[in-house]
């Protein structure tokens, strides 16, 4: 069963986000100074402590001082939202220092996407936190944030009211019809990481969301392999795919998309893909955890509930 949905308080103009480091280290700092310069634009201010600045090989610091980094901000009564500065690697090993009693009464926004996944699946699983899958501070695509993204990301974190309806262009129907359930997933290698974790996926009824970045097709066939095996694939609701940029081989006649096809179409639920969200240049913000309607006729995603109450 289910733990029962909490849902994060909007935040405002004059809020304060703070940023967290769980994962890998800073690698452009220009990017970061314009990730900060759009969030200020919108009206929040920004904190963060010069710590998110550490490098420890291939993480921003030691496991302790990111684990604890991030506690505090749930806990800081002046933080009223936590985006994660980039992704990486090394979310997973905070798990183990992560104290359930510190967090659970503090849900707020929690933003972020690629290895971030591994805290989506944690505070959904553990606390039933309703969480954003969209644009880090060093992110690219939110220092040069298009309009209707700007729009939609702001509205998530800051309308109780906003039920965003997402259709575009480039969004294909694998296969037919309409599925309604909550909307968990995130970067598809992660995802699949979970299993037999203390924050593996509960994907029954849901609709699942995947994507990835960098993956041969033979490894994402491995992957959605190991879904399928564990039992992950043979109750969800329906599938949204994102995207899978730089996934497609360099040499042969086959691509990712074949391989996705191959894998999902043969669960016989509805299925959209090419979701302009993901580590692609366009990454539009997702809320993990509401209820979504998922219409491949109409080849368009409608969330049920919005992400903030």
């Amino acid at each position: 069963m289910d733990i029962p949905t909490t849902h994060p308080r909007p935040i405002r103009p004059g809020s304060t986000i703070g940023i967290a480091a769980p994962a890998g280290p800073v690698e452009n700092r220009d990017a970061l100074d314009l990730g900060i310069a759009t969030l200020q634009r919108l009206g929040f201010k920004v904190r963060f402590d010069d710590r998110i600045f550490q490098s420890l090989r291939y993480l921003a610091g030691p496991d302790e001082a990111r684990a604890e980094e991030l506690q505090r901000l749930f806990e800081d009564p002046g933080i009223d939202a936590i985006l994660a500065l980039r992704g990486g690697y090394g979310c997973s090993r905070l798990i183990p220092l992560l104290d359930e009693r510190r967090l659970r009464p503090h849900c707020k926004l929690f933003i972020g996407f690629s290895d971030l996944t591994t805290l989506h699946l944690f505070f959904r699983r553990r606390f039933g936190w309703v969480t954003i899958h969209g644009p880090m501070a060093a992110s690219p695509v939110l220092g040069n944030i298009s309009a209707g993204q700007e729009k939609n990301l702001y509205s998530l974190l800051t309308d109780p009211a906003y039920l965003p309806r997402y259709a575009f262009p480039q969004l294909e129907s694998w296969a037919p019809g309409i599925a309604e359930g909550k909307l968990v997933g995130g970067c598809l290698s992660l995802v699949t990481a979970s299993i037999g974790t203390p924050y593996q996926i509960k994907t029954e009824g849901k609709i699942l969301f995947l994507e990835d970045l960098g993956e041969a097709p033979y490894r994402v066939d491995r992957m959605l392999t190991h879904l399928r095996l564990a039992g992950m694939l043979d109750s969800v609701a329906g599938i949204l795919l994102g995207e899978f940029h730089d996934c497609n081989p360099e040499s042969g006649d086959y691509t990712v998309e074949e391989t996705l096809r191959e894998n999902l179409v043969r669960l016989g639920v509805p299925i959209l893909a090419k979701f302009p969200a993901g580590h692609g240049p366009d990454n539009w913000a997702l809320p993990l955890g509401v209820r979504v309607r998922l219409d491949c006729g109409a080849r368009e995603v409608e969330a049920l509930e919005a992400a903030v109450s």
